[in-house]
């Protein structure tokens, strides 16, 4: 239940940058849910067709229903919560790991 995907954008410069390639880990959020800190790709509340990697900062929860605030690190090119609001914990598709930043492969996943 991994995937992988190119980043695309500006919005977690400096952490990840346009030709970068992200793991999408899908298994983890079936055990654990995510946490404020946590890397994650999600599908664009007002995009659904389109997905986004943000940070977690936040969770609240209404009713029986979780909610994340999701911002990315380049706060002046980043379409975050602070444009679409809280994200219900549906939008959120996996946990994100950086597998080759600025052409340079995570010595972790190298073997």
């Amino acid at each position: 239940m991994i995937s992988y995907f190119k980043v695309r954008g500006q919005s977690m410069e400096p952490l990840c940058k346009e030709g970068d390639f992200i793991l999408l880990d899908k298994l983890s959020y079936f055990l654990f849910r995510p946490r404020a800190g946590d890397m994650v790709v999600l599908r664009h509340p007002q995009e659904e067709n389109r997905l986004i990697l943000k940070y977690v900062t936040r969770e609240k929860t209404e009713g029986n229903r979780t909610f994340y605030w999701v911002e990315g690190v380049n706060k002046a090119e980043s379409s975050d919560s602070r444009n679409f609001g809280w994200v219900p914990r549906e939008f959120i598709l996996g946990k994100a790991i950086v597998a080759k930043k600025h052409g340079v492969q995570n010595p972790a996943l190298a073997h």
